[in-house]
């Protein structure tokens, strides 16, 4: 499971002889303070706890159920930005929990400017996938509706997905006594750019109607691919395209390789399959691996995909939150 989890820890308790005193301690107790966790990984283009450096933070006070005829209302948490890493976020903010009130957390990466609500709407931001795909970012939000003070003043985790579809290829040879050299893979026919995504009661949605259509992108294959059962792995290190939720059916593949045997070439060239029209369309937080079988000669790729839930895969490789810490006031 590729995720982020955003740790939230209050208390509150008040004891003391003076008013000041009193709320002394409530401000000891009843700050709200992040702390992070990123799922391992073998991919640098997937945000791990080394490559997570930032975030930002919109929180409302109001009841779900509220929402539809009011709207959210004015931010209590209103793009409040924490930067460092894991163990050592700062702000320049400190923010307390409400007493016996509900609140909706909406996180995102410190790069997304244009965070927004309209309405009684929920938030919005833009989105633009790179060209590049070491380049492409991986694109991870929270969202969390009724948060209430933890009532045991303990750890309140605040969970991040995926909201992009991740795509990678392997191949196998369609016969092992061959040497195959895989020279270029790009994938044609998508929606890419810019769209606008909007936070919901579960993963969200996007608005692809500005995206550009009919996109390419070249996939950086990786020198030594990874064997994996008859399979080898052609994503590099930054390797996983990190593209839009959006139809399958068309998008076209198109292999160039080459295969020897001895001094001897037996084909040389771009070979191409196109996903069928019953083919699902991608979904957010997929990760999908599509599985060409490369002939010798001139006959056609076989494809075979293996998809899986990006927000729930793997999830044995998770590390232990680091202590919250608690934001630094700015000076």
């Amino acid at each position: 499971m590729k995720k982020i989890l955003l740790a939230a820890v209050a208390a509150l308790a008040i004891v003391g002889c003076s008013q000041n005193e009193e709320i002394e301690k409530a401000g000891e107790k009843a700050e709200i303070n992040f702390g992070t966790m990123v799922s391992k990984t073998t991919r640098a283009a997937v945000t791990d706890n080394t490559s997570f450096k930032a975030f930002k933070v919109n929180a409302y006070i109001v009841d779900v159920a509220n929402i539809p005829a009011k709207g959210l209302g004015s931010a209590y948490m209103d793009g409040v930005e924490y930067t460092g890493g894991q163990g050592k976020w700062e702000a320049a903010k400190t923010y307390y929990w409400p007493i016996d009130e509900k609140m909706q957390f909406f996180a995102y990466p410190s790069s997304i400017t244009d965070f927004a609500t309209e309405g009684t709407a929920y938030p919005t931001f833009s989105f633009a996938v790179n060209d590049s795909p070491a380049s492409q970012l991986d694109l991870v939000v929270a969202h969390h509706s009724d948060v209430t003070k933890p009532a045991d003043n303990g750890t309140y985790t605040l969970k991040f997905k995926h909201i992009l579809t991740r795509v990678n290829f392997s191949y196998k040879p369609e016969n092992p006594d061959y040497t195959y050299a895989i020279s270029n893979i790009e994938i044609k026919g998508l929606l890419g750019g810019t769209a606008k995504y909007t936070f919901g009661v579960s993963d969200g949605v996007w608005n692809t109607t500005n995206a550009t259509e009919d996109k390419s992108y070249s996939y950086s294959i990786a020198a030594s691919p990874e064997k994996d059962g008859e399979y080898y792995k052609l994503d590099d290190t930054n390797g996983s395209l990190m593209l839009l939720p959006q139809a399958a059916a068309g998008i076209t593949i198109e292999v160039t390789y080459t295969t020897k045997s001895g001094e001897h070439t037996f084909f040389t060239g771009t070979k191409a399959v196109t996903l069928p029209a019953e083919t699902p369309a991608w979904g957010i937080g997929q990760n999908i691996r599509y599985k060409l079988t490369l002939p010798v000669g001139g006959d056609a790729i076989d494809l075979d995909t293996d998809v899986n839930n990006w927000n729930t895969e793997d999830a044995g490789n998770e590390v232990t939150p680091d202590t919250p810490v608690t934001p630094t006031p700015a000076a």
